[in-house]
């Protein structure tokens, strides 16, 4: 089970992540683009993804991963982050955070865990 303060954390931990108010809710975005958004139930955070994969997450496991009407033509999925491991969570954050983020940064952080 992964908690809102895990996914924080997490977030933060991104290079150039920032903490923003999105319409209510707690978003982090690198460059004022948003990869996270915390929902007010505190088990989903809505979440940047591909087409292609939020497919596959909601064919395979619908009680983790749905995608919301409103976001139909949104690339991003609610993720139930009290249904879902650490690890799984945080490849999902990180990817999230690699299709907002410069290909400069992806690159650095792509370094820095091949050492």
């Amino acid at each position: 089970m992964v908690t809102t303060d895990d996914v924080r954390d997490l977030a933060l931990s991104l290079s150039e992540t920032e903490e923003h108010e999105h319409l209510g809710k707690l978003s982090f975005r690198v460059r004022n683009k948003i990869f996270a958004v915390i929902q007010p139930d505190g088990v989903s955070v809505a979440m940047k993804t591909t087409h292609d994969n939020r497919e596959a997450y909601t064919s395979i496991a619908p009680e983790v991963f749905r995608v919301p009407d409103s976001f139909a033509k949104l690339s991003f999925m609610m993720v139930r982050i009290d249904r879902i491991n650490q690890k799984e969570f945080g490849d999902l954050l990180i990817q999230a955070w690699k299709l907002v983020s410069p290909k400069k940064l992806v690159k650095a952080y792509s370094e820095s865990c091949n050492r």
